[in-house]
């Protein structure tokens, strides 16, 4: 069965993440207004968006658009097309054995979904936790 989540106005931002993250148990994606991505540029703490409003309550482009999220998609396609789509800055992530938290960057944003959720798991890292 191929790996799919998509994204509609009416979804959850919660609901979004919870398929994400049953799709790719080894990776989260987090959701953050455009300007978080200045802050996190300059090293500041970021927060990402209330995960109980709706696509549409967030999003700072108007406009019709969809996101499928397979796992054939790399994660710097993913990320910008949430930027082009929905004015959003979108984050996928990990977390360690040790449980530090990271940020794709580097090479990894570009694997796949499916080749980064495989690699995570090989490393060891905890399933994510969405919430």
């Amino acid at each position: 069965m191929a790996r799919e989540v998509t994204t509609t106005g009416s979804k959850k931002l919660k609901t979004l993440m919870k398929q994400f993250n049953d799709h790719f148990p080894h990776l989260r994606i987090n959701i953050h207004s455009s300007d978080m991505a200045l802050k996190a540029k300059r090293g500041e703490t970021i927060h990402r968006l209330d995960i109980d409003k709706t696509l549409s309550d967030v999003r700072e482009k108007i406009g019709s658009g969809k996101i499928s999220l397979t796992g054939r998609k790399n994660v710097s396609t993913i990320e910008r097309e949430f930027d082009e789509i929905f004015g959003l800055y979108v984050q996928i992530c990990y977390t360690t054995k040790e449980g530090k938290r990271y940020y794709t960057s580097g090479s990894d944003d570009k694997k796949s979904l499916t080749q980064l959720n495989r690699e995570k798991e090989a490393e060891g890292c905890q399933k994510g936790e969405w919430k």
